[in-house]
This record gives structure tokens, C-alpha cells and sequence, in this order.
């Protein structure tokens, strides 16, 4: 009566021992195939998040040609990174690609890695490079941009790459395809700056000069023809019997010649290459004369070693700065604070006036057509330095110049 179940039961144990022994002879059969199972999201998770974190795209490749491939036991491993119309190894410089190689477009079609094998075996055998040791070709894509191409070569002990350790590279390269992208994106945007801030420092450049000529031009022509009718009118007067008309004709020559010499002034401060805290002294005393509101100067410095592109910067700032007080401000009282520090040398331009209504937003001066923020800005700029408007209604304006030394 029992026997049947005890044959049962020992039937299912022995299914139970068979199906062991196969899983063991299956785990056994992997690991010599492949090696030791790898936790593929735990890492998938840290590294990208290291790459997250990076901020180069050589770094990133380093990244993948050298930390990854220990994970898997990978001889060798190459990225190559577009550069013009080819993909170059930043390890190795010889390893050379281009875009449109065949063999670049049959993988980069796909989007995901690809063991060599077949097809791509007999198109990689036909470039001028010699990739024959890959054994993985990985895209670094992002939709349809190719960013990038990864190169794995055998794995050591010979070992084979199982569809998981596929996966996941691909999956590793898409992170890393996003990074680069995002990197690809701020360095064009990096150079669009720089090439805006070179044509606006060509631009101040050819202005300052105009200015510099017009200056000269109008010192050493017509300024002295007239401070020569000034001295003959003067001359003239005193030979004259009747001064009265010849008076108000000096007069007048003499004011005409004083506004000349300020609009040369203007153009071009001539103590300025001498030493810009004079030149700033100078502006002061100029503006204070004809400014409803008094101005006042204090310096640190009365020497200061800097070069004249920033002695001119300096200079600009304060002016732009002062004349936006004067005007606009309807302030009791402005200062200027010039301070020299051992790391930094700091301008200020200070008025108790009715500050900036909606703040110092430049986007919408400029939006307004009002440039003088966004120059004083970018002549900061151009000298490696700061440039801070702080201002509320009632409560005045402090613009800020710091420049590192």
C-alpha cells in the first residue's frame, strides 16, 4: 500500500537532486564562461553617478577606457572622441577613425553595443587602423548624435562577454553619451562667449583709440588755433580803445577753449597713463564742479601699479558710473572709494539717491537700450574682473568694481 508513494517521493527527490546538480553544473559552466557574476545596476548607479560629476570629456573617457574595463577584466580598452571629421583615442592618438567609416555607421545604426563578429569583423579589417584586437564596439549616443565610440578589447583568462555585460555597457554608454553632450553643449556655449567678448574688446579697443586721435586732433589743431585767437583777441583788446566788445569776444574764446580742453579731457585723460588714482582724483574735482550733489574721492593708493587696459577700465567704470549718479540718482551726496587689498583692488560708487527702480536686471536695460550697465559689465570683464550693482528704491546705488591682483 505504500510503496507507490515511496516510489513518488523518491522520483520527485531524485527530479529535486538532478535539477540541482544541472543548476550547479549551469552556475559552474558561467562563471568559467564569463567569471564572477557582476552586480550590474549597483554598478550602472555608481558610475553614473561619477559622471555626473565630471566636468571634461576626457576625463569621461578615461573613465571608460581604464575604470570599467578592471570591472571586467578587459585587456585593453580605447574612446575615441569626434575631433573635426574623425573619431581620435585620447589614450592612444594613433587609433584614428572616421565618422563616416562604414564600420562607425554599421554600429552607430544599431545605437547599442556590438560583439565583433561577422559583418563588422570584415568591415573593421578594412580600415587603415588596426582594431583587430576589439572585441566590443559600444556608441556613445544620444538619439541620433554619435558623441563618441567605445573600444573593448578580450576580456583576460578568455573569458567571453555574457548579453548581460552587453546590456549594461550600453546602457553605461548612454549615461555617459548624456554627460557628453551636456559638456559638448557649455563648451560651445563657453566659446560663444569668448568669441562675443573678444569682438567687444576689439570694439572698446577701436573705440578707445578713435578717441585717443580725436583727442590728440583736437588738442593739437584746433585747440591751439583757438587758445591763438584767444591771445590775439587779448591783444587786440589792450591795443583798442573801446574794450567793451573785445572783452566779452575773450570771454567768450576762453570758455570755448576750456570746454574744448574737458571734451579732450573726455576722450582721453591724460593723467591716466601716469597714474590712474590721480586720473580719478581729476574725474572727482571735474564732476563735483558742475554736479548738484558733492563728490567725494578717497583712495588707499596714491600709486597704483596696473596696467593701462585696467588703469582705462577703472577709469571708464567710475565715469559711466558717477555720470549715471549725477543725472539720474538725485542724490545729496556721491562718494568714490578706490581700496587696494593684498589679493584684489576694489572700486566703489556710492550715492544716497532714489536707487534703481526694478532693480539692476540687465536684461532689461539692454532690452530698454540702455547700455551702460551691461558695458561697465563687460569692461570688467574684459580685465578679468567683477562688476556688482546693488540698489533699492530710496535707498540709493553702490556700483562695485573688484578686480584680483
Amino acid at each position: 500500500m505504500y510503496e507507490p508513494v515511496s516510489w513518488i517521493l523518491a522520483g520527485c527527490l531524485g527530479t529535486l537532486v538532478v535539477m540541482w546538480i544541472i543548476r550547479l553544473a549551469r552556475r559552474w559552466y558561467h562563471q568559467r564562461r564569463y567569471g564572477t557574476p557582476i552586480s550590474h545596476q549597483e554598478l550602472l548607479a555608481v558610475y553614473g553617478h561619477r559622471m555626473a560629476g565630471l566636468l571634461d570629456s576626457e576625463t569621461i573617457a578615461g573613465l571608460l577606457a581604464v575604470d570599467v574595463p578592471r570591472v571586467l577584466d578587459v585587456s585593453k580598452a580605447e574612446v575615441l572622441l569626434p575631433e573635426g571629421h574623425d573619431l581620435l583615442a585620447t589614450g592612444d592618438t594613433s587609433v584614428r577613425l572616421a565618422v563616416h567609416h562604414a564600420a562607425v555607421r554599421w554600429v552607430a545604426s544599431g545605437g547599442e553595443a556590438t560583439l565583433v563578429r561577422g559583418r563588422l569583423r570584415v568591415l573593421i579589417s578594412q580600415g587603415r587602423t588596426d582594431l583587430t584586437w576589439t572585441a566590443v564596439w559600444v556608441p556613445l549616443m544620444r538619439g541620433p548624435d554619435l558623441y563618441g565610440l567605445w573600444l573593448l578589447g578580450e576580456r583576460s583568462g578568455g573569458l567571453a562577454y555574457a548579453s548581460k555585460d552587453v546590456r549594461w555597457l550600453t546602457a553605461l554608454a548612454r549615461q555617459a553619451a548624456v554627460v557628453l553632450e551636456t559638456i559638448r553643449h557649455a563648451e560651445q556655449e563657453q566659446q560663444l562667449a569668448n568669441e562675443m567678448q573678444a569682438l567687444y574688446r576689439e570694439a572698446v579697443s577701436g573705440r578707445e583709440s578713435e578717441r585717443e586721435r580725436l583727442s590728440r586732433e583736437l588738442h593739437d589743431g584746433v585747440l591751439q588755433d583757438l587758445c591763438a585767437v584767444a591771445r590775439d583777441l587779448k591783444a587786440l583788446a589792450a591795443q583798442s580803445q573801446s574794450k567793451a566788445g573785445f572783452d566779452t569776444l575773450v570771454s567768450r574764446s576762453n570758455e570755448s577753449v576750456q570746454t574744448l580742453r574737458a571734451i579732450c579731457y573726455d576722450l582721453r585723460p591724460p593723467l591716466l597713463s601716469n597714474n590712474p588714482t590721480v586720473a580719478l582724483k581729476a574725474l572727482v574735482e571735474r564732476l563735483d564742479a558742475r554736479s548738484p550733489a558733492p563728490i567725494h574721492i578717497e583712495a588707499s593708493a596714491e600709486a597704483l601699479e596696473v596696467s593701462e587696459e585696467v588703469a582705462l577700465a577703472i577709469y571708464r567704470v567710475a565715469q559711466e558710473a558717477l555720470h549715471n549718479a549725477i543725472q539720474h540718482a538725485d542724490a545729496s551726496e556721491i562718494a568714490v572709494r578706490l581700496t587696494q587689498y593684498p589679493d584684489r583692488l576694489r572700486m566703489t560708487v556710492t550715492d544716497d539717491g532714489r536707487g534703481i527702480a526694478g532693480g539692476s536686471d540687465l536684461r532689461r536695460f539692454v532690452a530698454e537700450e540702455h547700455f551702460g550697465l551691461a558695458g561697465m559689465r563687460e569692461r570688467a570683464a574684459m580685465i578679468g574682473g567683477n562688476l556688482d550693482v546693488q540698489t533699492a528704491p530710496d535707498y540709493g546705488t553702490v556700483v562695485i568694481l573688484e578686480i584680483p591682483r
